[in-house]
């Protein structure tokens, strides 16, 4: 007897499994690269021989002191030797990679990837840089498509749609946000919205959170803040305008990124000799973080930083300006100069500052209520991952996943597509295409030309 399915709905089903197993994969990754990020950042910065760290608590003043910046130099040179050596992939924030490896190479990956990208980048955090975890973990589980490849010989087709289901299990599992994560894949990587694409990735980031929350339990990575639901014009027009600086903020962080990569690479040559330097200063950084705020608020993703400013514990608007300076600094002097991280969480860290800074203006002038101040945090961060990454809807989405503030979907949502058409009007390409157009490698935003429409 025949199977009762049909042959697409074979293929379909097939699809699903491999994006389960994906999750799966991924979320177990994305476990090993937290205590691995942790025991890197605890023996290296604090000289305890701790396995786990908690991203919303303050890393305690270094047993280094004042040679705190030969620190992540070290680190520079041990990543830069892992890129040259075996898989330069590694270098940057990752998607900009897969994006290289969905439009030239037909999905293809190197499979060391996936075991060599959560080490140079747990050493890249854990030694003092400033990156997210993202970025790592996306990669990750792209790359896990290479080593299935090698199993069952896919088909260019499905070899890039479960690059996508890799891409989202990898921010699943990271923030517990299946929803942001399918939205992300979706329209970042791979849009493509025909059914079992849709349902294969979707199963890969739930599949990828659940495994995470079975561990570390249901999280929320943020703070949830105090929101009032706005449904009124002039608060309304006030996340519009949101969106706007926002947007100016993303082109600033775009171009700082890009000019501190092209400037690099100009003036140091020599690999080793640019990224040490510049995490060199990356830790003279932080300890100007730390002697203005008493906390290194620049390391990692500066969750602890993030949620600082959405529980209203960062008022002061000079320190506020201060680390929004710092922190961008610090992230394009670390991806420009060779690391290895993500650029999502410093952008959340970013977006946030920004419109605190925004929203105590406002206050000033009496336009905004104080009581929307959480609300205003929130949704800078979606704003400024919008307009940098290019992610319109899984920002929002993303950013209320990672705080449990659904009342603020709305003004999240708003804030976001101003943002991102601001910052599409003045500058095309996002934080993750324009490398690659520098390069010669043109590819276009949120765009992927379907070769194998088989109604899948």
């Amino acid at each position: 007897m025949g199977s009762i399915l049909y042959p697409q709905a074979r293929e379909g089903v097939f699809l699903v499994l491999l994006g389960a197993l994906v999750g799966l994969l991924t979320g177990l990754g994305a476990i090993a690269f937290h205590f691995l990020v942790a025991i890197i950042h605890n023996v290296a910065i604090t000289g305890k021989l701790q396995f786990d760290q908690n991203l919303n608590v303050h890393t305690e003043p270094s047993i280094w002191g004042w040679a705190l910046p030969i620190l992540p130099a070290l680190g520079g040179l041990i990543v830069i030797y892992l890129a040259r050596h075996y898989a330069p992939e590694i270098q940057g924030a990752g998607v900009s990679q897969v994006l290289e490896a969905i439009h030239t190479r037909e999905g293809r990956m190197r499979r060391s990837i996936a075991l060599l990208r959560p080490l140079a980048t747990a050493i890249t955090i854990g030694t003092g840089g400033s990156a997210g975890r993202e970025g790592p973990a996306m990669q990750f589980g792209a790359a896990i498509t290479s080593w299935l490849d090698t199993i069952m010989v896919l088909p260019t087709h499905r070899r890039v749609h479960l690059l996508g289901c890799g891409i989202g299990a990898g921010i699943a599992a990271v923030f517990n946000a299946p929803l942001g994560g399918w939205f992300l894949a979706m329209e970042v990587i791979l849009p493509d919205w025909r059914p079992w694409t849709i349902l294969s990735t979707l199963v890969a980031t739930i599949v990828a959170s659940q495994v995470t929350v079975m561990v570390f339990g249901n999280f929320h990575l943020l703070p949830t803040v105090i929101s009032t639901p706005v449904n009124q014009t002039m608060p309304l027009l006030i996340f519009a305008g949101l969106g706007l600086v926002e947007a100016l903020g993303s082109i600033i962080f775009i171009v700082t990124l890009s000019t501190t990569t092209h400037i690099s690479e100009r003036l140091l040559p020599n690999a080793y000799v640019r990224h040490a330097l510049g995490m060199f200063l990356v830790g003279l950084l932080l300890l100007l973080s730390l002697a203005v705020t008493g906390h290194y608020y620049l390391i990692g993703g500066s969750y602890v930083g993030t949620g600082d400013i959405l529980r209203g514990t960062l008022t002061d608007t000079n320190v506020l300006l201060i680390l929004l300076v710092l922190k961008l600094i610090a992230t394009s002097l670390t991806i420009g100069s060779g690391g290895s991280g993500g650029i999502f969480s410093p952008s959340l860290f970013i977006g946030a500052a920004i419109a605190m800074l925004y929203g105590y203006c406002l206050t000033q002038w009496h336009v905004l209520s104080p009581h929307l101040m959480g609300t205003i945090g929130l949704c800078g961060m979606a704003g400024m991952v919008a307009a940098s990454t290019g992610a319109l809807l899984s920002a929002p989405i993303m950013v209320i996943e990672l705080t449990g503030n659904y009342a603020a979907l709305l003004p999240a949502i708003l804030t976001a597509v101003s943002a991102f058409a601001v910052r599409r009007m003045f500058m095309k390409d996002s934080i993750y295409t324009l490398p690659l157009r520098r390069r010669g490698v043109k590819i276009q935003e949120n765009h992927y030309v379907l070769e194998n429409n088989d109604g899948r």
